[in-house]
């Protein structure tokens, strides 16, 4: 896995939700930026706590137009069930084969095995504007700190012209 950077492109992916609808990159850009939220594992207590913060400030991000997408190697199935108990209201895309995690944030041994806990803020021009990997998975970005961080990335992001 190359080490993606602010300016880099963004790979492209699609991959499915939690009803099994498939998410392209390059058609949610089309709304607006994406940030990508990889996490661990659903109903882990970190990441459970770390999702239902971003759940509960979700509004803010959506102030500023961003889109969130939460991105982990569980099933369509387990998404399904995580995203009913606790009401997301952004989607979370299935990456069993952890192809999409593999491209982006990785996995190691401070998880599980498992992806990551990183944050990437994809702007319309495809260009990572924001980028932070975690380096211990136990602890995550708050969703104010998060928040200040997208805001900042966003007023910074400069699109190359047309």
């Amino acid at each position: 896995m190359a080490k993606l950077e602010v300016g880099d492109r963004a790979p492209e992916f699609e991959l499915p939700d939690a009803s099994g609808r498939p998410v392209r990159l390059s058609q949610a850009l089309k709304r607006g930026p994406v940030l990508l939220v990889f996490y661990p594992g659903d109903f882990s207590p970190v990441c459970t706590r770390q999702l239902c913060g971003y759940r509960d400030g979700y509004a803010r991000f959506e102030s500023l137009g961003v889109q969130m997408l939460g991105i982990s190697d569980d099933t369509i199935d387990k998404h399904r069930r995580f995203t009913e108990e606790h009401k997301f209201p952004f989607a979370l895309l299935a990456d069993p084969q952890r192809e999409v995690i593999d491209a982006y944030a990785g996995t190691g041994m401070m998880s599980g095995g498992r992806a990551h806990r990183a944050n990437f803020l994809v702007g319309q021009d495809g260009r990572l504007a924001y980028v932070f990997v975690e380096k211990v998975s136990l602890f995550h970005r708050g969703a104010d700190e998060l928040f200040e961080a997208v805001r900042a990335a966003l007023q910074a992001h400069v699109q190359p012209p047309k």
